[in-house]
């Protein structure tokens, strides 16, 4: 199946625009589609997971819009179609 993808990471230049669509398994869920994607991009793996391979705990993400938060978190299974967002930290204070 094919997803969109939006990251509102800086480092985003450095993928290119071929990031913006990605071919994954159906079934798959966006921590799969995170491994997807940090298989083509290193960098991408860098700032997404930590050391245990592990979602960073300050990372977010939307489905078409909707907080995976609110739903099954990075576990959510994925759609045709669907749009996923990637969400960098928040900083504040």
């Amino acid at each position: 199946m094919r997803i969109s993808i939006e990251i509102a990471f800086s480092f985003k230049h450095e993928l290119g625009d071929d990031y913006r669509n990605l071919e994954i398994e159906s079934g798959a869920s966006v921590v799969d589609a995170f491994r997807a994607l940090g298989e083509r991009y290193p960098i991408f793996r860098e700032r997404v997971f930590d050391e245990y391979e592990e979602v960073r705990r300050n990372i977010n993400a939307l489905i078409n819009g909707g907080n995976v938060q609110f739903r099954e978190g990075f576990a959510t299974v994925l759609k045709d179609g669907d749009r996923l967002s990637v969400l960098p930290p928040v900083g504040g204070g």
